[in-house]
């Protein structure tokens, strides 16, 4: 197995890939087909690249997009689902040059988290490289907010997230994510969710047809009635998840303090374009 990176070296040290390719196969939550990613190693100064058929698209802000409680992936032919939780995992274990080849129109949901993204690269571990990492630095203080939720940032030599979360029923959950913080063992086994409520439109509806009660939490209010909670706060540790993935659209760590109170991807992706102002 490769060296993992902890701490600052996530974000400054030199750039790294993975060790060998790691291949994975689900199915989708929205179309339920049958779909694989297959990660392979990169040079370095490559970036994170999608390759759907023969086609190869860098991740960045102005080919990705927040689609229906999703993270897109923009290609020539439509667009690449779910592309958050990978991004994320790739976000946290500081890879910064990997190729991902896509079968299917989406990412494989898996159980609604990471844990699967993140048990694969703890198996087979990082590849160093001779280039050193590029990042950006928060300059000054940001804010964007729409109702109760929120994003803050505030200038810092590190990267954290503070995290709120409040239920419909108005019950806070809060949980804060560093580099020193294990990404595999306390964020990316925290999983999608949903309420009762909800449920009920969203199987009428169709729309997601590979949905089913192992890939997501069902709430009645505060209460999970299909399985059990891997945390007490799993709602807000689900948030980060999904933060750090729109995060990594741009395809560069930046350096700063957040403060995020259940924000949608549509508000990240509003505070990702504030960013381009105030980091360098």
């Amino acid at each position: 197995m490769g060296k993992l990176l902890y701490g600052n070296d996530i974000i400054y040290g030199y750039q790294h890939s993975i060790s060998q390719e790691i291949e994975l196969a689900g199915l989708g939550l929205m179309t339920g087909e049958m779909c694989s990613v297959r990660l392979k190693p990169l040079p370095e100064n490559s970036g994170i690249i999608f390759k759907i058929q023969d086609e190869e698209i860098k991740v960045s802000q102005n080919t990705t997009s927040p689609g229906f409680h999703n993270l897109c992936l923009k290609t020539s032919e439509s667009d690449i689902m779910y592309i958050e939780h990978l991004l994320a995992t790739l976000f946290a274990f500081g890879i910064d040059n990997l190729l991902i080849e896509v079968q299917g129109p989406e990412i494989p949901f898996f159980d609604g988290s990471a844990l699967i993204f993140s048990e694969r690269l703890l198996q087979t571990g990082l590849e160093e490289q001779g280039e050193m990492k590029k990042y950006g630095v928060l300059l000054e203080e940001l804010e964007v907010q729409e109702g109760k939720s929120y994003i803050k940032a505030i200038p810092s030599g590190d990267f954290s997230v503070f995290a709120e979360y409040i239920s419909p029923t108005g019950k806070s959950e809060s949980f804060e994510y560093n580099l020193n913080t294990s990404f595999a063992d306390e964020i990316s086994p925290a999983r999608t969710f949903i309420y009762e409520q909800d449920l009920k439109n969203v199987i009428e509806s169709g729309i997601f047809k590979g949905g089913n009660l192992d890939c997501a939490v069902v709430f009645r209010g505060d209460e999970p009635i299909n399985t059990d909670t891997r945390f007490p706060n799993e709602r807000v540790r689900h948030k980060i998840l999904d933060f750090l993935g729109d995060m990594f659209s741009l395809n560069l760590r930046i350096t700063g303090k957040f403060f995020i109170r259940s924000p949608s991807h549509k508000l990240t992706r509003e505070f990702i374009k504030k960013l381009k102002y105030v980091v360098v």
